[in-house]
């Protein structure tokens, strides 16, 4: 089967996420801040994925220490979803970005 553009950055970001999730969690290396429309920010440690607070509006932000990979899906879980956006480092989003769920890695 072929691989499709579409699913490498859920693919990539999955297994990002889970080789990340096998620290021990301790480090804050893979630590990201969300930033939400509302303002309201919300912490993200240690890859794997992760749901996203609701009723706060698009993400507009994501800020980190380190050059942490990213993708956002637009439901609250990864697999099944379609993934959104995805990068490295600090991202400011030009249009707010309606996620459900994140992976660090």
């Amino acid at each position: 089967m072929p691989i499709r553009p579409a699913n490498l950055a859920t693919m990539s970001a999955t297994i990002a996420g889970a080789v990340s999730g096998l620290s021990n969690g301790e480090d804050d290396s893979a630590t990201v801040r969300v930033t939400f429309e509302s303002g309201f920010e919300q912490t993200v440690r240690n890859g794997g994925c992760r749901t996203l607070k609701t009723g706060q509006g698009g993400v507009v932000e994501i800020d980190s220490e380190a050059n942490v990979r990213f993708a956002l899906f637009s439901g609250t879980s990864c697999q099944g979803s379609r993934a959104l956006a995805s990068g490295h480092g600090n991202v400011r989003f030009g249009h707010p970005v309606l996620a459900g769920a994140i992976v660090i890695g």
